[in-house]
Parts: C-alpha cells; structure tokens; sequence
C-alpha cells in the first residue's frame, strides 16, 4: 500500500492569517508530515520577505529534509515569480511543472499550476486580455502532464490556487464564481483521476471537501478553515482513501 502524511494550506496573506498556522500546527502534536503543500496566496501584494516568517516556521517545526512544494497564487505576482525562487531555493517552486520522489516506498508526484479563471476581471479585460488565452491553454497542459503522470505514479496530486470546480467554493456569491476558478478542471480530475487535488482562493467556502470520479478535493484556504490541513493519504490498487485529521471539523476517513 501507498501512503503519505501531508500538511497543506494556502491563502495565508501574511501577516493576516500566520497566528491560525502556528496554532493548528502546535495542535497536531506527534504528526510529522513527509510533505508539505503551499496552496499560493501565502503573501500579500507581492511581499517577498513576508514569506521567510512562514518558510522559517516550518524549517524549524519539521527540519530542512521534508519538502515544501510551493505555487502561486494571484497575491504572488507573475512579475515576481522569479524572485521567489531565488530568495527561497529551498523551496520546490511549480508552476506548470511537476516534482516527484520516492516516499515511503512510492512514487509520489505533485503537479503545480496557478489554475485558470472562467472569466476574467473588468480590469485583466482591459489591460492583460490575453490571460483569457492562457488559462485555457493551462487546462489543456495540465491534462497532458497529469495524464502522463497518472501512468507511472503510485500516488498523484494536483496543486492548484485557483478552484477547479465550483464545488469546494460553495458559500460564495454566485455572481463571482466564474472570478474564482475554472470547471473546465472537473473534466481534467475525471479523465486523468489524480488521488489528490488541492486548492485555495476561495476565502468564502462552506464546503471544503468533495470528490469528483476517484479524486478527493479539499480546499485548503485557511480563511475558509481556520486551519491547516493534515492528512494521510493511502492507495491501495486503484482506490485512495484519505485520512483528514485536520481541520476539526473534517476530521474522518474519506474513501
């Protein structure tokens, strides 16, 4: 049987939210990930040295051996991308890309993308309409590299910051939805059936758990949870389950 320990949030705004990561991971106790998953929006309108706070914290909780694999959000700005992997280069940075490594025993694989939008902001219209272009060529790669994946990957995750179906953003106005994330994803999930998708962005959420065809997705925003997430993701033949043992009131076995 496959499995990995794994702790995931994003959203975090530094500052704002950084007090909700240190608590709920003191409350953890004993749990020690083998990986831990950055769902973007960790900073704030592009503050680079607001992310070595939460880079530290974790360095300190878990050691320099467990990988932080990282995307960005909106906050973490394109024009920026690159400044982020130069200051913290031991961070996994993806963007578009994959990182895998034997876990456990597994081949585990973590594909990392910012998402896509169904439509875009009145002012993205009017200054950088070719986004339109490149969020939909987004989901067509993605589907290409987690297709791939899927056949030599014991166990598979999709990190995203943007949603990938509307579904795990309920609690939000309707009228935003379109604003916060793509259901062109949910035909991506179903076809190449990664174990795992996680996501954040979306701050409004009530449902934060959902499973499309074989994949469990969870929305990771921690304004959403007041949490982090850790879990225990297991495979076993072709069925995963996942362990939810963080945040409180998701706390179950999800199969």
């Amino acid at each position: 049987m496959s499995f990995i320990r794994f702790i995931a949030f994003s959203d975090v705004h530094m500052p704002r939210y950084f007090p909700l990561i240190v608590a709920s991971i003191n409350s953890l106790l004993s749990f020690r990930p083998d990986i831990i998953l950055l769902a973007g929006d960790i900073v704030e309108q592009g503050d680079i040295e607001g992310y070595e706070n939460i880079r530290f914290f974790l360095r300190k909780k878990y050691g320099d051996e467990t990988p932080i694999i990282s995307i960005y959000g909106n906050e973490e700005h394109v024009d920026k991308q690159d400044l982020f992997k130069t200051r913290y280069k031991d961070v996994i940075w993806l963007d578009d890309s994959f990182w895998q490594s034997m876990i456990n025993g597994s081949r585990v694989c973590i594909y990392g993308s910012r998402g896509s939008l169904e439509k875009l902001t009145t002012w993205q219209q009017k200054n950088m309409p070719y986004l339109k272009e490149i969020y939909e060529k987004r989901i067509y790669i993605a589907r290409e590299n987690l297709m791939k994946l899927r056949s030599s990957c014991d166990l598979l995750i999709f990190l995203l910051h943007y949603t990938p179906t509307f579904i795990t953003a309920r609690g939000e106005p309707e009228n935003i939805l379109k604003y916060m994330g793509h259901r062109g994803y949910e035909k991506v999930i179903t076809e190449t059936r990664p174990d795992l998708v996680i996501h954040g962005h979306s701050h409004g959420s009530k449902e934060l758990y959902t499973k499309l065809g074989f994949s469990h997705i969870i929305n990771v925003a921690v304004p959403a949870s007041q949490s982090v997430f850790a879990g225990i993701l297991r495979k076993e033949e072709n069925s995963a389950s996942l362990e939810l043992l963080s945040p409180p009131t998701l706390r179950k076995l999800y199969k």
